[in-house]
């Protein structure tokens, strides 16, 4: 017998559940609903994580201090690539940038913005094509990671989604990015 609240925990398991799928969210914020999908990710290791004020929900895998490696994984950790890390901690620098001159709660940039955010990250190359085919690379699987959303504008836009605060700390930004920065001039030299 499905419970009223099925549609949730698929949504869940999916991914990232988002106020602006309006259905989902507000069945998820009743009360009784909330309580009961904790109570039934609880049960396999998992915690929800809601954000009310930024408007998105998801899961997390629950780490217990004293069985840390008896624990049963269902979301596993993912690795990402420089390109892909270089450009989630831009996103975030630009969201707390955008937070801080509150022109806007939404942070939009275009394609060719977020391209100049990343350049000087690079050594110049002959091969500037293969360099933007690395960034689109990466754009595409922040998209598919729920950071990123494409809008459906003429100009290619697109919008940071909060989620990214859940997991990009604001004070590793700027000491991450100069990592990042050493380690991209390394690989040049």
């Amino acid at each position: 017998m499905n419970k009223p609240y099925s549609n949730i925990l698929v949504a869940l398991l999916k991914g990232i559940v988002y106020s602006h799928n309006e259905k989902v969210w507000d069945e998820l914020l009743k009360p009784e609903n909330e309580a009961d999908i904790k109570k039934y990710f609880a049960d396999i290791y998992l915690d929800v994580i809601i954000d009310k004020s930024e408007g998105y929900a998801y899961l997390k895998q629950r780490v217990s201090e004293d069985d840390e490696d008896e624990t049963p994984k269902l979301i596993e950790k993912r690795q990402l690539n420089f390109h892909v890390s270089l450009l989630c901690l831009l996103l975030r620098k630009h969201l707390i940038e955008n937070d801080r001159e509150g022109e806007s709660s939404k942070a939009i940039l275009t394609k060719e913005e977020i391209l100049n955010l990343v350049k000087p990250f690079y050594k110049e190359t002959t091969n500037e094509a293969n360099q933007q085919k690395q960034i689109e690379t990466a754009i595409k699987r922040l998209i598919d990671e729920g950071f990123l959303r494409k809008m459906k504008t003429e100009e290619e836009q697109y919008e940071i989604n909060r989620i990214i605060k859940a997991f990009v700390n604001a004070d590793a930004v700027i000491d991450s990015l100069e990592k990042l920065r050493n380690y991209a001039n390394q690989i040049a030299e």
